[in-house]
């Protein structure tokens, strides 16, 4: 259990890190090698600690045999039985109970979808020298009054809008003409609308939000950790 403490500990400072650097980065529109580095040591050591405590099943249970098992990882419940005889062969029959343990902690599990994006993750940070993060911008534009509003979502660093605008279009919010691509005022008065500006990094593949997704992984994986570790008694 010892060398698992420490690679959950390390998951923990990096998910830290990469909290501490977060913010300048976004600042600064590009991730400095301190984040992506921490990111890449938060994915590698989520991967390893599943994969050591595969391995502490398998050489308790099965001392003799020489493979090297991995975390078995299930998209749907119909694929478990496959992926731990695979990893793990004979678990669910002779040991029932810790199969289950695994079971628990599968991508379609609810609240445990992040497990699912941990071998792509792990993957891409191994091969892809960091290119697998890229910072999203949004801007949501909200109008209205008592008998209705309207809700306007640009996406601004790619140029793209929730709906589509003749350049040449006549739009106005709260009775004032507005830019039809930006929804600035023309007449160069305070905006008659609320926004909010919404920025982030995402993974490229897959596309979802890098730091509540290392979180995530993080606490997903010391649960998954502790509990098979216990059913197992090691």
């Amino acid at each position: 259990m010892a060398s698992v403490a420490v690679l959950l500990r390390k998951i923990d400072e990096g998910v830290a890190e990469v909290r501490e650097h977060y913010e300048a980065d976004l600042a600064a529109k590009e991730l400095s090698d301190d984040t992506l580095y921490a990111i890449r040591g938060v994915v590698q050591d989520c991967q390893s600690t599943l994969d050591w405590t595969a391995t502490a099943v398998k050489k308790k249970f099965y001392p003799a045999q020489r493979w090297a098992p991995y975390f078995p990882l299930a998209r749907r419940p119909a694929d478990f039985p496959t992926q731990v005889e695979k990893q793990l062969r004979g678990l669910l029959r002779a040991h029932p109970k810790v199969a289950a343990a695994f079971e628990r902690h599968q991508p379609y599990q609810p609240g445990k979808t992040e497990l699912g994006y941990l071998k792509a993750l792990s993957n891409a940070n191994k091969h892809q020298d960091f290119t697998a993060q890229e910072r999203e911008t949004m801007r949501q534009i909200r109008a209205g009054d008592e008998r209705g509003s309207i809700t306007f979502i640009h996406a601004a660093e790619q140029g793209a809008t929730g709906m589509w605008i003749h350049p040449d279009a006549q739009v106005s919010f709260g009775g004032r003409p507005v830019d039809p691509t930006t929804l600035a005022p023309l007449d160069g008065g305070p905006k008659p609308y609320q926004e909010t500006i919404y920025v982030d990094w995402r993974f490229v593949d897959p596309p979802v939000s890098v730091l509540p997704t290392l979180e995530a992984l993080a606490d997903h994986v010391r649960e998954a950790v502790e509990d098979i570790r216990g059913e197992a008694q090691l």
